[in-house]
């Protein structure tokens, strides 16, 4: 199982397709799971990763409150995003839109997020929104 370390934290995440790299973050009541439709249709043309938040097994569940935060959050999006591309798309729905918000202002890397209006995409979308 493919791990990424933040702030001592273990985080699970998968990863599919080639090109540029698409996070995906669930949302309170989710997991990577969540997303796995957009992720099997986004596969083909994109670097698609999507990772259990710290909290949701198989990822670690500190015991500790001091231990989740939105900055903690941010750093969790930052250490499974692949550094090796100029540019990164976050993309979260409900309560994650504005954690893939706060990544996009605070990474250094070039983050765009993205809201609900990739929440429903299936698999016969037509047109590429992240054009």
């Amino acid at each position: 199982m493919p791990y990424a370390s933040s702030s001592g934290v273990r985080l699970y995440y998968e990863e599919v397709g080639k090109g540029t790299p698409i996070v995906f973050v669930h949302e309170f009541s989710g997991d990577l799971r969540s997303w796995e439709a957009q992720v099997r249709h986004f596969s083909r043309r994109y670097r698609c990763i999507a990772f259990n938040a710290r909290g949701y097994p198989p990822s670690d569940v500190p015991a500790t409150p001091s231990k989740y935060s939105q900055k903690l959050a941010v750093d969790d999006i930052a250490s499974v995003i692949p550094f090796t591309h100029d540019a990164c798309t976050g993309c979260g729905r409900r309560s994650c839109k504005r954690i893939t918000q706060h990544a996009s202002l605070h990474l250094t890397a070039e983050m765009h997020a993205r809201d609900d209006f990739l929440a429903g995409v299936t698999a016969f979308l037509e047109t590429d929104p992240l054009q």
